[in-house]
């Protein structure tokens, strides 16, 4: 499920609206300003999906929608009663890219493989950001949220990764 600290409520999908896939979003009061620029993300069986808008035409509390890919009235109908959310802009877009890229250069410390190596590289993907490490015998790819503590004063990432991802990387 989506948390509320990633993600603010956009609207909820009321119903379809003609047949070229048209849907009439009911959109959250707390909402002033629609973001057209990236996508927004309609939650599918608790999971965050992101959709792009190909029309968004406003009517007060209420919008007419037609997401991208979703051109036809049963695709639409698939949407209806599902819970429209956009990123939380508490941190804007390029304050959190900073903070994740001053981890380049810190030292990676598993609990159980000891010291893995130096992060080159922050992969950004949405909602599972990884770090690259350069290790002495091949690079791994971690996800961040195996980081259990961050020491910046020694430049140091305290982490547990997932069971068998080092493993992974080394049989290849």
């Amino acid at each position: 499920m989506a948390t509320d600290t990633d993600y603010c409520l956009f609207g909820e999908v009321l119903k379809t609206f003609g047949t070229n896939g048209e849907l009439l979003v009911k959109i959250n009061k707390n909402v002033t300003d629609e973001k057209n620029e990236g996508p927004v993300f309609v939650e599918i069986d608790g999971l965050p999906v992101p959709f792009y808008f190909k029309l968004f035409e406003r009517r007060g509390q209420r919008a007419k929608v037609i997401f991208e890919n979703m051109e036809s009235e049963t695709l639409a109908a698939e949407l209806v009663g599902k819970k429209i959310l956009f990123p939380n802009s508490s941190v804007t877009d390029s304050e959190a890219v900073s903070e994740l890229q001053e981890l380049v250069g810190f030292t990676v410390s598993d609990k159980k493989h000891g010291t893995l190596g130096t992060v080159i590289y922050v992969y950004e993907f949405p909602g599972n950001p990884c770090l690259e490490i350069d290790s002495s015998e091949e690079k791994l790819i971690i996800p961040l949220n195996g980081v259990k503590r961050c020491d910046h004063a020694k430049k140091l990432i305290h982490t547990e990764i997932p069971e068998g991802l080092v493993e992974l990387y080394s049989r290849q």
